[in-house]
């Protein structure tokens, strides 16, 4: 199975690293896996104006943007994935799913999980309450949904992190009173590895020769690098 061409992400997965000053993650999927972190428009907008945090984030984005480490889901580049998409994907499928979850969620989670069940790409989202309000109106969910702790653990397994690096990035969101994983809260980073379902995999790792692609939001993902 091919690795997925974007991991479409949302606002609060991007203010985690944000908050940390730490996209290597983000750089080494793209540069290694060949998977180009993307954010859709509204998701754009969340982080330069919406929110508790203001413009604080704004430096980091434009930088993530002008170096490409970020593409924006305009329409160009959605109309890129559409060969390798579910059938019926189109712009104007995007723009209407959008508009359904938007009845049930916030307007960036709305669309960054549209745009990744339309176009058959895992999302990026720390979220839980309204990928659980999703599920409860039985709407489809991306396969897979991954959590910014996934993307932490998977660059220490694949060694882009290293563990004191890991453990100052949860340090670091636990003093700003951001989400960590109740398997980190109380535990190191290398404590709560041992109790963490890692959603991002690095198929050398694979304890099948041929893993199977994820099936629902919590599946894992095996990715290969390039």
């Amino acid at each position: 199975m091919p690795n997925p061409s974007l991991l479409i992400c949302d606002s609060d997965v991007m203010v985690q690293l944000f908050i940390a000053a730490e996209l290597r993650p983000l750089r080494e999927l793209k540069n290694l896996y060949g998977i180009q972190p993307a954010i859709v428009q509204e998701v754009d907008v969340e982080l330069r104006w919406v929110g508790p945090y203001g413009g604080r984030f704004v430096p980091q984005l434009d930088k993530a943007i002008k170096s490409g480490l970020i593409q924006r889901l305009d329409k160009a580049l959605f109309q890129s994935c559409i060969s390798t998409a579910p059938l019926g994907a189109s712009w104007a499928a995007f723009q209407s799913l959008g508009a359904v979850y938007l009845g049930f969620v916030d307007r960036g989670e709305a669309y960054t999980h549209a745009a990744g069940v339309v176009l058959g790409l895992p999302t990026a989202s720390d979220d839980y309450a309204a990928i659980e309000v999703l599920r409860y109106q039985m709407q489809n969910l991306p396969c897979p949904i991954l959590r910014s702790f996934d993307l932490l653990a998977f660059a220490l397994q694949t060694g882009i992190l290293e563990i004191k690096e890991c453990e100052n990035v949860r340090s670091c969101l636990l003093r700003e009173n951001r989400w960590v994983p109740a398997a980190f809260k109380h535990k190191s980073f290398a404590e709560g590895m041992a109790n963490f379902r890692l959603r991002l995999r690095d198929t050398r790792f694979a304890s099948h020769a041929d893993p199977q692609p994820p099936a629902t939001f919590s599946d894992p993902l095996f990715i290969t690098p390039r």
